[in-house]
């Protein structure tokens, strides 16, 4: 149907204004020039049912050259729509929508020229140029920013985006002119190595979806434990062996829960994030229904989230924690090689831990604590109304701004508030500290920073959302050690009797390390295995609805 608009529409529009360019030296640039001048941002230019994107890029290419079509005739220029073409249908693989890049409008460009047409009506020519232009200008944006605002989805994503080292129009003109349209286009790819794994993997799932033959039952049913007989146990066995976690030649066949389907359902569970004990209850369930279409959409999620990080952490060593994958990893050479990894603990559900990106510039070892107003409002004074005994038993001293402590007696809990408490409290340093033993700190405006816990029980969970938005690491000693490794003063001995010396003490990096705090529910590895996490902020359907939007 569009199509059809389009041909009809020049057809019907190309006569009319054909007049302004006779006798023009250039007719071509003369209609270039014409339309654009016609057009604002927010009123552009429509060519059928679709409206050109780019248009302050597409302003400043054209007037650049003075408005001079970029896309030549002949074969060369049939080769670089072909080639453009095939990148808008292969951005599907990027987590796109090929519709947005003026799919059809491309095919019949290609039509034409395959059917020998020889476009003369210099309006028509200068459109398909400027669809042309604004196709791959879109297709370039995107790619290489992402095609979602991050400011829009309100889901404290708050990392600097990429800088532009070249403008996308001088990427133009370099794919024309160098025939290489479709190496311009990968070069915005991100360049994390985990991009091109996750592309291979979304390759493979619309190759799955394509040949599923019908959409798969949704399995639900009570809580299966290892040689338990249950009319699921073929189906479960059945998306194992077709997600690659049980090979098909091993064990039994019937509704027995065996050993075989144990082992293959505890590789199941540990990558997808969950407890790794075999058992099959609702989140393995929850895990087991995801098919290739729903993981296209969480493959497409996370590839628009790398693309809005920062490129610049590439060169060197950096820490990155994954907040959904509750996990610390210090990297170098493109994330290809980890230093250093730690399970952590995040922020609850209620406090969140931001998304954003930072620079470690100390570590305080020993640390005091000083509470957070939030903290001493929401939970701290109610508990001390009921017993004030709270605040010797927790190391707690309160102090007035002016650093002078105060007796717990001389106030009246009964009128205090969180309106009304104008004092701070401290806790002091120790291995009962909420901070425990280390602080890491990457200044922010949200005060979120690494830090030890003397809760450690917490790290045999799988799912670890308790804090208060802060990062508690289970190896803060270890952590500190290759953070310092560069500082002959500080081996594992003397960082271990700073942390336990009960005074506080900051150690500045001698250089500061850059730190991305990001939000991934979907990865895989070189070797092309997947790795799912639970969408514990429940983030993902919103950015899923702004991707699919046309």
């Amino acid at each position: 149907m569009k199509i059809c608009v389009f041909l009809g529409w020049f057809l019907w529009f190309g006569g009319s204004v054909f007049s302004q360019s006779i006798g023009s030296i250039d007719p071509v640039s003369l209609e270039i020039r014409n339309i654009l001048e016609s057009s604002t941002p927010e009123s552009s230019v429509s060519v059928g049912e679709e409206k050109l994107q780019q248009y302050h890029e597409l302003i400043e290419f054209y007037t650049n050259r003075a408005f001079a079509p970029v896309w030549p005739d002949g074969r060369h220029g049939h080769r670089a729509v072909k080639d453009l073409l095939e990148q808008i249908e292969d951005s599907k693989y990027d987590g796109l929508t090929p519709s947005s890049y003026h799919l059809y409008i491309v095919k019949e460009i290609i039509t034409s020229f395959d059917a020998g047409k020889d476009i003369q009506n210099p309006v028509h020519r200068a459109y398909i140029d400027l669809v042309l232009s604004d196709a791959f200008l879109s297709l370039a944006h995107d790619l290489y920013l992402g095609k979602v605002s991050q400011e829009g989805l309100q889901n404290s994503w708050e990392i600097v985006p990429k800088r532009m080292k070249r403008s996308f129009s001088t990427l133009l003109e370099e794919a024309i002119s160098s025939g290489k349209l479709k190496e311009r286009l990968v070069s915005l790819w991100p360049r994390y190595q985990v991009y091109r794994s996750m592309r291979k993997n979304m390759k493979q799932y619309f190759s799955m979806a394509e040949t599923m033959e019908e959409p798969w039952d949704k399995m639900r049913g009570k809580t299966i434990k290892v040689n338990e007989e249950n009319k699921l146990i073929p189906e479960v066995r059945e998306r194992l062996q077709y997600w690659g976690d049980l090979d098909r030649e091993e064990g039994s066949e019937g509704n027995h829960y065996d050993s075989a389907l144990f082992e293959g359902v505890k590789r199941f569970q540990k990558r997808n994030g969950l407890d790794a004990d075999g058992v099959i209850g609702k989140d393995t369930y929850t895990a087991l229904n995801e098919d290739p279409a729903s993981l296209i959409q969480k493959v497409a999620v996370n590839m628009e989230r790398l693309r809005w990080l920062p490129d610049t952490v590439l060169e060197g060593r950096f820490v990155m924690v994954n907040i959904a994958n509750f996990q610390l990893d210090y990297l170098q050479d493109n994330g290809l090689d980890t230093v250093f990894t730690s399970r952590v603990i995040v922020g609850r559900e209620y406090h969140t831990t931001p998304v954003f990106n930072g620079e470690m510039a100390y570590i305080v070892l020993s640390p005091t604590w000083t509470v957070p107003s939030s903290i001493i409002r929401r939970e701290m004074i109610p508990k001390i109304k009921k017993d004030v005994s709270y605040l010797s038993r927790n190391h707690l001293k309160i102090l007035t701004y002016a650093g002078k402590e105060v007796s717990p007696s001389s106030i009246d809990w009964s009128k205090a508030s969180g309106g009304n408490f104008p004092y701070m409290i401290r806790q002091s340093s120790g291995a009962f500290n909420s901070l425990g033993q280390a602080k890491f700190i990457f200044p922010n405006k949200h005060n979120v920073y690494i830090h030890d816990t003397p809760t450690k029980s917490l790290f045999s969970r799988d799912v670890r959302a308790f804090s208060h938005g802060c990062i508690r690491i289970q190896k803060p000693a270890e952590f500190a050690a290759v953070l310092l490794e560069d500082d002959p003063k500080w081996d594992m001995e003397r960082i271990r009797e700073g942390m336990n010396s009960g005074q506080e003490k900051t150690v500045m990096l001698k250089k500061k390390v850059p730190v991305v705090l990001i939000y991934l529910t979907f990865w895989a590895d070189p070797a092309g295995k997947a790795y799912l996490r639970k969408d514990i902020y429940e983030r993902d359907e919103a950015l899923i609805r702004a991707l699919m939007l046309d």
